[in-house]
């Protein structure tokens, strides 16, 4: 996904000049193998967050989806999805949790439009520099362990993806294949990023390695050959819930492999 920042990467005196020179730009074709482009716009209850939205309803082709910063509610979500259902209801809600108050409602928020018309939610994405801020820690793992935790519990819960946010250092690249390592170990599905040389690290963090996909293809196989759930590999029983796993890692290694294939 590629976003234009309507909101904190933009200053608040060019905003609206930033409206009419980039909405236009997502009228152009889209290949269908190339990244989704998003809008990140202000909050829904500000007045610049009210006029993104009404720029974006009357947008003829709008972007294929928003990201909703400082969102603490599951009111805030649905009324976004509300006023633009009509005219744009395939829109994703990519949608930023960045303050103890969302952590603590982010699984309502999740499932905001689930069995809706409409836009749906479709990610949660932990914007860890606002929430240290909030919370007035520092960026570390052991500070941000516990939102990270209940971002992919609320996602998982509610069948939507989990984001977590930016590495900061661009030159320290052994922290961010760490970082991003860990992340995915949580079930994280994705890591944002401002820096594109970052881009291979984090593909790589997120892709099941050959050692992984060759694991998870003996363990099926082990499954298929004792459906009776008995059956043990380099030791270890192998079950229903540990096929399960198996078959999520055969799934993010092709995925991986058809996103290089168009990169």
């Amino acid at each position: 996904m590629v976003v234009f920042d309507l909101e904190d990467g933009t200053l608040p005196a060019r905003r609206a000049e930033a409206r009419a020179a980039l909405l236009p730009c997502y009228a152009r074709p889209r290949d269908t193998a190339g990244p989704l482009r998003l809008l990140r716009v202000n909050h829904p209850h500000t007045e610049d967050g009210l006029r993104d939205l009404l720029a974006v309803l009357e947008c003829a082709a709008p972007p294929d989806g928003l990201i909703l910063p400082k969102i603490e509610h599951d009111e805030e979500v649905r009324a976004v999805a509300n006023l633009l259902a009509p005219r744009h209801p395939a829109l994703e809600l990519i949608v930023l949790i960045e303050s103890p108050r969302g952590v603590r409602n982010a699984a309502r928020i999740a499932a905001a439009t689930r069995g809706r018309p409409g836009p749906q939610v479709t990610c949660l994405f932990l914007g860890t520099a606002d929430f240290s801020a909030s919370i007035g820690s520092d960026l570390g793992w052991e500070a941000l362990a516990h939102a990270r935790a209940q971002v992919v519990l609320a996602a998982r819960e509610a069948g939507v993806d989990a984001m977590d946010g930016v590495w900061f250092d661009p030159a320290d690249t052994t922290g961010l294949a760490d970082e991003a390592r860990r992340v995915a170990a949580m079930g994280f599905t994705g890591k944002a990023s401002y820096d594109a040389a970052q881009l291979p690290l984090i593909h790589a963090a997120f892709a099941p390695t050959d050692a992984e996909a060759d694991w998870a293809g003996r363990v099926l196989a082990a499954a298929a050959a004792d459906p009776l759930g008995t059956a043990r590999l380099d030791g270890k029983l192998v079950n229903e819930s540990i096929a399960r796993r198996a078959r999520g890692v055969l799934a993010r290694r092709q995925a991986a492999t058809e996103s290089a294939g168009r990169r």
